[in-house]
């Protein structure tokens, strides 16, 4: 029987951290041993000055400093690797436990503007689906799992994805090796990085450029060897370097606000390529010839980032290497950008799934949805579905298809209702984006979801929550009339009288249904119950207490028919209040 995800972890974390405290101890031994060295040096240093002791006595601490580098600097890469080790499973226990994560990642720059159920279903933000879902390395990654939540993929790539899951579901050494790319933990993964630099139109330079720079460093070097060989004099050699380094001085200007862009807009780059490069090879089939072509990449912006230091600032300043690096940056560029899009792409989308691989791991008990062919009439079923984000959720049977084509759920506040709205809403979109679902069994057709379940008001767009209500109902209309749709309803038109609101439930429910789309539609008020019969295939269900004498004992189980328990002795009760 495979060992428990928790169990695993715990004993995965217990494992690294003995393997800390060992590490820890030899680094604190041999950085008292340097420091010892280095003090040692500096007082033989002294005394060898003073003619105290031997010239060569220093030359003794300094070999051994020399000969503790190596398994002082191989101690202090093993300290972080064991770390980022370390937070990776305890992040994972966090998570299993239901504890808040301690570097939360929201998704928010990922939002979109009149989503169809994005901030109804809480898909991103804080104590969201993507914040549960997030355990990608890179902002690529993270880019890459939101639009897999918002947008879902064909049918076809669904199916893909399932079996690319189930396949990367026990590799939790490969997961450890992603969470190990970079040089350290906090290395920049912005998403949007990659994408603003290619953007970046590229620049014109002149094909003679190169060879002409190439030329005058020559003409440097030539000279200064000639010089060195006493076959030029030292008043030669100065007129000739200044007229050299004049003509070097003269190009780099001219092409300075050609080069100096496309510099700049290069320093977020190097970390996030070395991550980039080594993630794809981690991937079973890695993009052909990407490794090659961002080895070159990674040459061209280490020459860029050494031009700023102080050792290599005059060479780089004498022989126009900024403008040497800006021509093969450009042209690399040009070459390689369609390449690199690609690339990205693929690394992207293997950091999201590797996430949702790691949701599965954890989630042993989940089950991926059987996927019908879109040819099948509207269906989503769910036997013993919950919550994927409540800790003890109550599991619920469901069946919407041809037989019943939306379920009426009557039943107070705080029975239940939304929640299990929200559960419908969540095991489609992570049935669709290929992950496992908290149900026993689950099948569906291909399905747009539309929800409409908290529309709240703003001053800022003059919308009142009943205009931010009927906006979304068009949004849904609008999809149902495009292709097959989930609707999902909460209190539907509750700032109307009873009245108004049955008739403007019938007309939507109708052209919903008239457009072949399934769903729910949760109510406390019992008037809005007349709109299931069995003509329309509609179905009553409700949510209540099961104990008559405690009806706010909810069970959040569903039961068929209409809710007939009354809660207004239990409401006055909580407020202290006597029945009137």
């Amino acid at each position: 029987m495979p060992q428990a995800p928790q169990s695993f972890y715990e004993a995965r974390l217990q494992n690294l951290q003995s393997e800390r405290k060992t590490t820890q101890s030899r680094y604190s031994l041999l950085l008292l041993i340097v420091i010892a060295s280095a003090l040692t040096t500096m007082v033989l240093a002294v005394a060898a000055y003073q003619h105290a002791t031997p010239l060569w006595t220093p030359g003794v601490p300094i070999l051994a400093l020399v000969a503790l580098a190596l398994p002082f600097l191989r101690a202090k890469r093993t300290l972080d690797r064991l770390e980022r080790l370390t937070y990776l499973y305890e992040a994972g226990i966090a998570r299993l436990t239901h504890q808040p994560p301690e570097r939360p990642q929201h998704g928010e720059a990922f939002r979109e503007p009149d989503h169809l159920y994005d901030r109804d279903l809480n898909i991103l933000g804080p104590h969201s689906l993507f914040e549960h879902l997030a355990t990608t390395r890179t902002g690529l990654g993270q880019r890459a799992l939101a639009h897999t939540l918002l947008h879902p993929p064909p049918p076809a790539e669904t199916a893909r994805r399932q079996s690319v899951i189930a396949e990367l579901t026990p590799l939790t050494a490969l997961r450890e090796q992603i969470a190990l790319l970079g040089p350290s933990a906090y290395a920049p993964t912005h998403h949007d990085t990659f994408d603003l630099w290619l953007d970046e139109p590229p620049a014109h330079f002149p094909g003679f450029l190169r060879p002409v720079l190439y030329a005058i460093s020559t003409i440097a070097v030539l000279l200064v060897a000639a010089w060195s060989t006493n076959r030029l004099s030292v008043d030669s050699l100065i007129p000739n370097l200044a007229a050299v380094f004049g003509l070097q001085a003269a190009i780099a200007l001219i092409y300075r606000p050609k080069a100096l862009p496309i510099l700049e807009a290069t320093q977020p780059l190097p970390g996030q390529i070395q991550i980039l490069r080594d993630g794809l090879k981690l991937m079973h089939q890695p993009p052909p010839a990407a490794d090659t072509a961002l080895a070159q990449l990674q040459k061209h912006l280490f020459l860029v980032e050494q031009r700023k230091t102080e050792w290599f600032y005059l060479p780089a300043l004498a022989f126009n290497l900024g403008t040497h690096a800006a021509i093969r940056i450009n042209q690399w560029k040009l070459e390689n950008a369609p390449g690199m899009r690609q690339w990205i792409a693929a690394w992207a989308e293997f950091d999201a799934v590797n996430a949702l691989a790691a949701y599965a791991f954890e989630h042993p008990e989940n089950t991926c949805a059987e996927l019908l062919p879109d040819t099948h009439s509207p269906t989503f079923e769910a036997s013993s579905l919950t919550h994927p984000l409540l800790p003890n959720a109550v599991a619920n049977d469901l069946s919407l298809a041809k037989e019943s084509l939306f379920y009426l759920i009557s039943g107070s506040n705080m029975a239940g209702k939304s929640t299990l709205l929200r559960s419908i809403g969540l095991a489609v979109v992570l049935a669709r984006a290929g992950a496992p679902i908290p149900a026993r069994e689950c099948r569906l057709t291909p399905l747009t979801l539309g929800t409409s379940l908290t529309p709240t008001d703003s001053l800022a767009e003059g919308k009142s929550r009943f205009l931010a209500e009927i906006h979304r109902l068009r949004q849904i209309l609008a999809a149902a009339r495009q292709s097959p749709t989930l609707f999902l309803i909460d209190e539907l038109f509750s700032g109307t009288n009873s009245s108004d609101r049955l008739t403007a439930a019938e007309g939507v429910l109708q052209a919903l249904l008239a457009a072949g789309a399934i769903g729910a539609l949760s109510t406390h008020d019992l008037a809005l119950t007349t709109l299931a019969t069995a003509e329309n295939k509609g179905r009553n269900v409700h949510m209540a207490s099961p104990d008559p004498t405690d009806p706010l004992a909810f069970d959040y189980l569903l039961k068929p028919g209409i809710n007939t328990t009354t809660n207004a002795l239990a409401f006055l009760k909580l407020l202290n209040l006597d029945r009137p």
